[in-house]
């Protein structure tokens, strides 16, 4: 027993820290490689809402703390040898889940209840082998402090290798294997990776338990009874609170971020790795940046997007400044909290609780901005209420009384300064704008005092408040749920009423107006989707519409036919069929069937050839689902064409044009395709109430668009030979770069 002790201890010193590096690098990448690729394989079940990828967060970090829960109990156990025996028992249980899918179990997703649906379908399809082998970080450390190397005592550093495999992770995914893989053979390649972490996760296991027998139990045990209970849960709430903050703002970044471009796992992975990448710095040993600097400028990247968020988009700044400004602020944040935390860390004996509470405490966090603050908030009030929390976390040269004694009077002082700008503008509607100067020169104050306690967070919390107030608006209704807010208000200054999902218009009506109400916006009659629709009133009779928003098209039905509208938000069908807020349905379509669920699952319910025109309106929103333009999708849609049948794609958006993307996948499809182009003429009064919109016209018979080539507004449009996207590949970057650099080009010129 002596030889195969000395053996295995020689053995041990010879490969060195290696295999334990690699193990924790390994694992972490698995970790974070299988996050994207889950959330898109739920994404097109959901209707592509952003708010996929954030339960899915809180999914994954309550894996996560099971995972070092388990960790923290197999550590507890004195034999090296038990524990891998029993660790390599649950390897096995859990790779029955292999390859990964979302299972059918719960059947389809249930619109009322999105959450709950997500949840279990993730607890029986990921998360038991995301479990067990999130457990390898504290697990692995826990083991390299039992080998007797002379480093034993601090294994934290390996903690950084973990996050380091983490980032590399969450960059492969969007970077390579979305774009050059389909998601069958990303789920064969994750499957490999778990058979080979498992092999070095046992091998790391039987390496130590190897080692010299006084490696059997932790150096620094005698340690573990030190400070009396009272410091010691002050230390553990502590940890909880440093971690709990930077994990919900990582939500709370990543929801503003998704929703205002596309729900993508390349616009999900940044602010992941900036979270992640944290960890590497702080718990590395020698830090790229310090802590001193990390709390030295953590302030000024708060208060950038601090001003983001208080003035509504009034800063002007564009979209990619935008989100560095955004991701800059999640990062000095979690850096500085999660750099006092590294600071705060116990001696090895106690590297599984540590590991343990910080993991508590992401849940806790992801889980406030997940799934509490659309519950209990109308609005997305959570951002600007975590960037407030974390500058009350932030280090002050004083304790918490000492800082209320010392800031009273001045939140006193700034707290009637708020109400006194308030009454202003709203008395003075010429003021109105000054909330924008009036936030910022708050928050610039709230620089200036950035080393006191309390004073600083009342400067920013008044700011919001004041830049968040709008007295152009008459709000009727608000309400928040899975697929974001929903918001109904009158512009009296135009006469009109609107409907808002976020940042996009879902349609207005006329107020003060007798009779069927007049459509507005994308809807008018001189638009694309208003000429067509009148058209082709005569030869057709069954009408599809995919986007509800206000109902607005409901006012083109003619005698004779039929409507159905396919919408996911229970909210927006809410909204839009209550004659108190909008009267397009109840005045012009009250009996029309409206099917509640994502466009590609309830569509595929209905006949083939049901549909001589079906509109296509998913895609103004910000967060564009990319499934509806996948090459199954187009197919799904021409299927339920009749055979002189019209679709009509909308695809208007800020962000990026579509129209390349449609011509692809309705060329690979057989489908002849129109475009239009529509910038409405303020001077014509025919035009009034309309709004610039883009709209492709596809059909299968080439016969069925012939009245539309003749009109000089519509042109034929034709694919690039790029290729199309699917089901199992889509290129959102590519078209984000390609439609910028158009622009630019056009503006040039």
């Amino acid at each position: 027993m002596h030889t195969a002790s000395m053996a295995g201890t020689l053995l041990a010193r010879r490969v060195g820290a290696a295999p334990f590096v690699a193990t924790v690098f390994l694992s972490a990448g698995l970790v974070f490689l299988v996050q994207p690729m889950f959330a898109k394989m739920a994404t097109p079940l959901l209707g592509g809402a952003p708010a996929v990828w954030n339960v899915s967060l809180v999914c994954f970090q309550a894996a996560l703390l099971a995972g070092y829960a388990y960790a923290h109990l197999l550590a507890r156990v004195k034999n090296v040898r038990v524990q891998v025996g029993t660790h390599a028992l649950f390897l096995m249980l859990a790779s029955f889940c292999l390859p990964l899918s979302v299972s059918g179990l719960f059947g389809m997703p249930d619109t009322t209840r999105p959450a709950l649906w997500l949840i279990g379908t993730f607890a029986i399809s990921i998360a038991p082998p995301f479990a067990v082998i999130s457990a390898t970080a504290p697990l692995i450390q826990s083991w390299y402090a039992r080998s007797g190397r002379s480093d034993a005592a601090d294994p934290y550093h390996l903690y950084a290798a973990s996050n380091a495999g983490s980032l590399i992770g969450l960059a492969a995914y969007p970077l390579l294997m979305e774009p050059f893989t389909r998601l069958g053979m990303q789920t064969e390649i994750w499957s490999l990776g778990y058979f080979a972490l498992a092999a070095l996760l046992i091998s790391c296991g039987l390496l130590t338990a190897a080692g010299s027998a006084q490696a059997a139990t932790l150096p620094a045990q005698a340690h573990t009874a030190a400070g009396n209970g009272a410091t010691i849960w002050k230390q553990r709430l502590t940890w909880l609170a440093l971690s709990a903050v930077p994990s919900a703002l990582l939500v709370g970044v990543t929801t503003h971020i998704s929703t205002d471009v596309a729900s993508a796992p390349f616009l999900w992975a940044p602010p992941l790795m900036a979270y992640i990448g944290t960890f590497i710095i702080v718990f590395s040993t020698r830090p790229l940046i310090s802590h001193a600097a990390a709390l030295k400028y953590m302030p000024f990247a708060l208060i950038g997007a601090a001003l983001l968020v208080a003035n509504k988009g009034a800063l002007n700044i564009g979209l990619v400044p935008g989100l560095l400004l955004h991701l800059a602020g999640l990062f000095m944040v979690a850096l500085a909290l999660h750099g006092e935390m590294a600071a705060r860390r116990p001696d090895a004996s106690r590297l599984t609780e540590f590991y343990l509470i910080m993991s508590a405490g992401g849940v806790l966090g992801s889980a406030f901005s997940g799934l509490l603050a659309p519950v209990i908030f109308p609005r997305v009030y959570e951002y600007p209420l975590l960037l407030c929390a974390a500058l009350l976390l932030y280090p002050a040269r004083d304790t918490w009384r000492e800082g209320w004694t010392r800031d009273r009077l001045g939140i006193a002082i700034v707290l009637a300064v708020g109400v006194m700008l308030a009454v202003v503008q709203r008395l003075v509607p010429a003021l109105q704008d000054s909330r924008i100067s009036g936030s910022e020169i708050l928050l610039l104050c709230a620089l200036f005092f950035r080393t006191r306690r309390f004073l600083p967070v009342t400067l920013v919390a008044v700011a919001f408040l004041l830049g968040k107030v709008d007295y152009s608006e008459r709000e009727l209704a608000i309400e928040r749920g899975f697929f974001g807010v929903v918001r109904t208000y009158d512009v009296e200054s135009a006469n009109v009423r609107i409907m808002t999902h976020g940042t996009t218009i879902h349609g207005s009506e006329p107020l003060n107006e007798y009779g069927p109400p007049t459509p507005l916006t994308y809807y008018q009659a001189a638009t694309p989707i208003g000429q067509t629709f009148a058209a082709l009133a005569p030869e057709v009779h069954t009408v599809g519409v995919v986007g509800l928003g206000v109902g607005s098209v409901a006012c083109y039905r003619e005698p004779g036919q039929a409507y159905t509208f396919f919408e996911i938000d229970p909210i927006v069908v809410h909204m839009a069929k209550d004659p108190s807020l909008f009267t397009f349905l109840s005045e012009c379509a009250p009996d029309e069937r409206i099917v509640l669920g994502d466009a590609r699952i309830t569509l595929a319910d209905e006949p083939a050839g049901a549909f001589d025109l079906l509109l296509l309106d998913a895609f103004s929103s910000d967060a564009i689902p990319a499934h509806l333009l996948t090459r199954e999708a187009m197919a799904l849609y021409l299927s339920r064409l009749s055979d002189d049948g019209v679709i009509l794609f909308h695809i208007s958006n800020r962000h990026m044009d579509l129209s390349p993307v449609v011509a692809r996948i309705g060329s690979a499809e057989g489908a002849v395709m129109l475009y239009q182009f529509f910038q409405p003429d303020p001077a014509d009064p025919a035009q009034k109430g309309a709004q610039a919109s883009q709209v492709v016209m596809l059909a299968r018979n080439p016969e069925a668009l012939a009245r539309f080539r003749a009109d000089r507004r519509w042109t034929a449009l034709e694919a690039d030979g790029e290729r199309p996207w699917s089901d199992d590949y889509s290129n959102i970057v590519g078209t984000l770069v390609s439609t910028y650099a158009h622009r630019r080009e056009k503006t040039a010129h």
